[in-house]
């Protein structure tokens, strides 16, 4: 182990072109040092699939959701604005419909986002702050374990990334190319607000950043952020649009999600002062966790540090013309989101991957720091293989409390972060062969998670899906675009739910024969045959 960090070592001091104590100059990167840093990129991609294929998981509910909405490419959804779906569409026309194919280019939306983080932290500072903030980033535990999932924090933090690097270009441009700049930051505004609605954060760190500004500069960053939000309101008509023609959904489901109280956790049930606090506490020791081992041991070795003097007459150097401190900077894209979570935590319920692209601000003010102070290289790749080795035993370890010896129901355990990914492929291919004859009858939920993972699971019978439920009301996607119509007219459908089929709906179709019925770990279904009296068997 000792060889291999020693080697890793020395490919990254090579990188700088400078002895590990050194501090490098603001040097272009060689063709040689890009082809290494490719290298590592594409082999913590391949080890990040690797690692989920060991998981044994499937899609979560919310994963197998997206899939089948990419099969029809809207504007926008009842719950989520229409980039991840894209993303989704174009990945699996490239690789598939596998498991793996289904998550490909939102992985390596976080793969980018380093490389985007790298980008900016080399023209704040040089190759060696870059290649901190790239492996730092690289390295959290949100990167290493939500990046194997598709979430809207994928595409969300990439566009962040990109508007971090482009509002520090426009602002230190001047001409035709701060203008074209400015517009390639509303661009990544806007794509970035298409992803997930929290990136509408960004403004308040645009009037942290035009505050912080000097005097002197902040009419041109007060411009070029109005051509920014310009661009970016103008990539969002489309969106504006779907939602006014279809009673602003996705707005509303925002709201609801944000505003109405959802209780924490930790402290479900509890009210008042008492619920406030332990949900704070409960979001803001998720942020902690999120920045894993990496981040707290350059951390801690910064700390421990003393300030070197050679760094400081090439810090002020290479700080003299920006019109912000890379302090400032990085932490005006980190606080402003971090403390609307904590609000919305302490209002109602904020989950842990509310602030995420806060890694972002957090990982470039770290680099910035270790560079000042001059990490050892050594220290640093130790850092990265720790935070790389926890979130792979993570993501391949199931059950956590299994190990300390705590001896849990297979498959059912709550410390088994994949536990809800998990069972519905087997149960589903379980029933296969007893709903197989019926690929062409209505098929019938209750349920949002059955729908989605059968649509999943079962895409070669392409079933006809419908949403069901006792009142008629709207809960999700599939309630307002699928739903069984009171009127139908067919003579028979298939019930597929975990529980027997609902008294009303059999009011309609009284003759039920159970098919099949199938079990693996929490999940159960069954499949009923439904028909009207007068059916012929």
């Amino acid at each position: 182990m000792k060889q291999h960090t020693a080697i890793v070592a020395c490919c990254c001091s090579s990188l700088c072109h400078k002895p590990l104590v050194a501090r490098c100059p603001m040097n272009r990167p060689t063709p040689s040092t890009l082809a290494i840093l490719v290298l590592l990129s594409c082999a913590l991609l391949a080890l990040r699939m690797v690692e989920f294929t060991l998981s044994g998981a499937g899609l979560h509910v919310d994963e197998a959701q997206y899939w089948l909405w990419s099969r029809d490419l809207q504007w926008g959804y009842f719950s989520k604005p229409p980039v991840l779906v894209a993303l989704i569409s174009t990945s699996t026309a490239i690789f598939g419909n596998s498991i793996l194919a289904v998550k490909a280019l939102a992985m390596t939306c976080w793969i980018l986002s380093a490389w985007v983080l790298g980008w900016l932290a080399y023209r704040m500072s040089g190759i060696r702050t870059a290649i901190f903030a790239g492996g730092l980033f690289s390295t959290t535990l949100v990167s290493g374990l939500l990046g194997l999932s598709v979430t809207t924090d994928a595409p969300l933090t990439l566009c962040w990334a990109l508007c971090m690097v482009t509002l520090w270009e426009a602002a230190h441009a001047s001409g035709t190319r701060a203008s074209l700049w400015w517009m390639a930051c509303g661009l990544s505004l806007g794509l970035g607000v298409l992803s997930k609605y929290s990136a509408l954060a960004l403004g308040i760190s645009a009037v942290w950043l035009l505050v912080a500004a000097p005097s002197t500069q902040r009419r041109s960053v007060f411009l070029g952020g109005l051509l920014a939000s310009a661009v970016a309101v103008l990539v969002l008509v489309p969106h504006l649009l779907w939602n006014m023609a279809n009673h602003w959904p996705t707005a509303q489901h925002t709201l609801e999600i944000t505003v109405q109280e959802t209780g924490s956790t930790v402290a479900k049930g509890a009210g008042g002062w008492r619920r406030a606090l332990t949900s704070g506490l409960e979001f803001s020791l998720g942020q902690l966790l999120i920045l894993g081992p990496s981040m707290w041991l350059v951390l801690f070795w910064v700390w421990r540090k003393p300030h070197t003097n050679v760094t400081a007459a090439t810090s002020t150097s290479s700080q003299a013309a920006a019109i912000w401190s890379t302090r400032t900077y990085a932490l005006a894209f980190a606080f402003p989101i971090l403390a609307l979570g904590l609000i919305q935590a302490l209002k109602s319920k904020a989950l842990i991957n509310w602030s995420v692209p806060m890694t972002l601000g957090m990982c470039l003010w770290l680099a910035y720091w270790a560079n000042e102070k001059v990490l050892s290289l050594h220290r640093f790749v130790w850092a990265c293989l720790t935070g790389v080795l926890l979130s792979g035993l993570i993501a391949t370890g199931g059950d956590i409390k299994q190990w300390v010896g705590i001896q849990t129901q297979a498959h059912q355990s709550k410390w088994d972060i994949w536990g809800r990914m998990r069972g519905w492929d087997e149960s589903l291919q379980t029933l296969k062969p007893s709903l197989e004859p019926y690929r062409d009858v209505p098929w019938l939920t209750g349920d949002r998670s059955t729908l989605v993972q059968t649509a999943y699971s079962l895409r070669s019978l392409q079933p006809k899906l419908y949403a069901w439920n006792s009142d008629g009301s709207v809960h999700h996607h599939f309630e307002w675009k699928q739903a069984w119509p009171a009127d139908a007219d067919a003579k028979a459908v298939i019930w597929l739910n975990p529980n027997a089929p609902h008294p009303l709906l059999l009011q309609s179709y009284p003759k039920a024969r159970l098919l099949a019925e199938a079990t693996s770990g929490r999940i159960t279904l069954q499949a009923w045959l439904l028909e009207t009296q007068g059916a012929q068997p």
